[in-house]
């Protein structure tokens, strides 16, 4: 009798399993980078992003040639020999504080240019993975993949042209 009853606990518990087993995997793909790339309004990011980054790049190269300038002012007072050893090494500690204000201020351009275009970028990412799961769901998709990210994929169906038709593109 014990061992009737294990047996029936046994199947009921495996009997989910077998029915999950047996439900088909669909796979589904997509290239993401192409979907943002034809999004109505991205091209708006894309020139502010450019234009931040013009703008940061002109900052740079303003501050490099001032650095230059005074290293040339420099190579000049040390090849002439005039000046004396503690105005030089003022000069040099001017020159070596000019020349880390222009590392740090490339790393911070670098930064704030990245965070704004994630900035930027987010709502279209939002809309984009919103329409994904809609399609995913509507159709039934047990995985859904980005191409660029995967280097072979022979089954599944390419699903791109419903993402878009979901997100309003042509």
């Amino acid at each position: 009798m014990k061992k009737v009853f294990i047996i029936i606990v046994l199947a009921a518990l495996l009997c989910p399993f077998a029915s999950f087993a047996q439900q088909k995997v669909k796979f589904g793909h997509l290239d993401y980078g192409e979907i943002i790339k034809v999004m109505p309004g991205i091209d708006t990011v894309q020139k502010v992003v450019a234009d931040m980054q013009a703008e940061l790049q002109a900052t740079g190269e303003e501050m490099a040639k001032e650095f230059q300038k005074k290293n040339e002012e420099y190579q000049q007072m040390v090849s002439k020999g005039t000046s004396s050893p503690a105005v030089l090494k003022i000069k040099e500690d001017e020159l070596t504080n000019m020349y880390q204000r222009i590392q740090d201020f490339s790393q911070s351009a670098e930064q704030d240019l990245q965070a704004k275009q994630l900035e930027l970028l987010k709502p279209f990412q939002e809309k984009i993975l919103e329409a994904i799961k809609e399609v995913g769901k509507e159709f039934n998709f047990t995985y859904i993949f980005d191409t660029s990210m995967l280097t072979y994929y022979e089954q599944g169906e390419d699903i791109s042209a419903k993402v878009k038709q979901k997100l309003g593109i042509k």
